[in-house]
């Protein structure tokens, strides 16, 4: 009697689904998946806080631009987004005068240091084009064999020459010789009217990201010179905190200003360079305040190539062809060296076309986007991918626990065994598209930042991506083995209950993450 009472209170056995219905149940659970408790939701809060925590902080320390970087040389390497570009740059957009390996070969006999009476040739047919601002990018300084020479050479006094006629001459800085023998020259090219700068490039981990704009660089320098320092200023903003700070100091004379008062090259070096920023010193570090992003539109190849002339031999003489490109702004100097290639976000250039370039975008005008806006930003991103990286990770462990239990069914017909079979490469798929869904979302990434870039903005958000998406594991085992909800308690309660390690270390790391990046 006792046996046939169970029987009569067993609870019946659970329908079986059909094949089809257990072919689609995985997609079915999809949309489960993505119900998120409040419970959830505060952990991927709490999570995405501290990686835009730690993000901001690293930031504040440029550790993370070899990530910058990384991303660059990815985007070069494989190609960019199929849309038509228009040069934003055009207007600023200054002529490139290039010595490349057949002008090297050819005019100048592949012998280095370059010949001055090639070089002396060549300037004149570039001034004869009705340039205003000549940026030369290369060492003009008294070779050794020169410096035991009596009288003026040539070449200095057609440079003098040109700019007593109201040319804008700007020259590299050349290297630091033996007993300050070039400060005596440097001097006198300053007194009859040159402008010196540096022909320095800010590289970080193998790839140029950013360009200067308070310290006289070469493309800094022939900016303000052909445009002004109030044009340069309104182009491009710096903090409000130094913009109050800071006397309108033009770049173009730092270096002959330093080379009257002092008596060591390497302590013109040393000093010509420092930002021309007043005020806290402190604040004159931030690299927002000397420094912006190089924007890609001013380094194009499609843009650049069309203003590139190659020196050749006219007469017998170094020179520029006539039919030429003529532009108010001209940068010479040479492009044979393999060794001056530098990665950019549009490939590899060589030095002379980027400074060019950074002219450019120093007319197009970029600027970082407020830490404290992106931070915001990074944390609004970092909930969204939470809870996709969260609810990809539910639907597959809640399609494992389906299966693993239908596997203990003692029905061995042939018809579950086929759709077991079907499920269970249907779920390798589903985990098949877990783990590639954050390579698929980073390599979108990459492109949307270089867009996001052309339009003056820089973000990186590699790793807010795996930091999200490691973060999402941590919910994974709650298909198998959900939490029991405790009636009474609050969101923040029962976070603790469930996942104490997110209330005593991931927020509080969060905060003080925080503290460290501001102050």
């Amino acid at each position: 009697m006792n046996a046939d009472h169970r029987d009569d209170h067993a609870a019946p056995p659970p329908p079986r689904l059909s094949l089809g219905k257990r072919l689609l149940w995985p997609f079915v659970q999809l949309g489960h998946a993505f119900k998120l408790t409040g419970t959830h939701l505060l952990h991927h809060i709490i999570g995405a806080a501290l990686i835009a925590s730690l993000m901001l902080a690293l930031e504040g320390f440029h550790v993370l631009e070899w990530l910058d970087a990384a991303m660059l040389r990815f985007s070069a390497e494989h190609g960019q987004l199929v849309r038509a570009r228009t040069d934003q740059g055009a207007a600023y957009r200054p002529g490139i005068i290039e010595i490349d390996q057949p002008a090297f070969e050819q005019v100048f006999d592949e012998r280095e240091p370059l010949a001055r009476s090639r070089l002396e040739q060549l300037i004149t047919s570039a001034a004869a084009r009705g340039s205003k601002v000549l940026a030369i990018d290369l060492d003009l300084a008294p070779a050794v064999y020169e410096q035991h020479q009596g009288g003026a050479r040539a070449l200095d006094r057609l440079l003098d020459q040109l700019a007593r006629d109201g040319r804008q001459l700007v020259l590299i800085l050349p290297e630091q010789s033996d007993q300050n023998a070039n400060l005596p020259w440097i001097r006198a090219r300053c007194a009859a009217g040159l402008h010196f700068a540096s022909a320095r490039i800010r590289e970080r981990m193998g790839a140029v990201t950013r360009i200067e704009v308070k310290s006289p660089v070469l493309a800094a320098v022939a900016f303000e010179l052909a445009h002004g320092v109030k044009e340069q200023e309104q182009l491009q903003p710096i903090p409000a905190v130094l913009s109050e700070q800071k006397e309108v100091v033009g770049l173009a004379d730092r270096v002959c200003q330093l080379a009257r008062r002092t008596n060591s090259e390497k302590e013109l070096a040393r000093w010509a360079f420092e930002p021309v920023i007043h005020g806290d010193a402190r604040d004159a570090q931030e690299q927002n305040a000397v420094t912006a992003p190089l924007h890609p539109t001013a380094v194009a190849k499609e843009f650049l190539d069309p203003t590139r002339t190659r020196v050749k031999l006219i007469d017998g003489k170094a020179g520029v062809a006539d039919h030429a490109l003529r532009k108010n702004v001209v940068y010479i100097g040479s492009t044979y060296d393999v060794r001056d290639r530098y990665t950019t976000a549009e490939g590899e250039q060589a030095s002379l076309h980027l400074h060019a370039a950074a002219h450019t975008s120093l007319g197009i005008g970029t600027a970082d986007v407020n830490k404290y806006a992106v931070f915001a930003a990074d944390i609004v991103i970092g909930i969204l991918l939470g809870c996709l990286f969260g609810g990809l990770w539910t639907l597959y462990g809640r399609a494992e626990l389906a299966i693993d239990k239908r596997m203990e069914d003692t029905d061995i017909t042939r018809l579950h065994r086929m759709g077991t079979l079907a499920e269970f490469y249907g779920i390798r798929m589903i985990l098949a598209v877990v783990w590639a869904s954050p390579v698929v979302i980073g390599v979108l990434a990459v492109y949307l930042s270089h867009g996001l870039l052309e339009q003056g903005w820089w973000v990186n958000p590699g790793p807010l991506i795996a930091g999200m998406f490691l973060h999402a594991m941590s919910l994974r085992d709650e298909a198998h083995h959900p939490h029991e909800e405790v009636p009474g308690l609050n969101v923040w309660a029962q976070l603790r209950r469930t996942h104490p390690g997110i209330v005593l270390v991931q927020a509080p790391m969060a905060v003080l993450l925080f503290i460290i990046a501001v102050v």
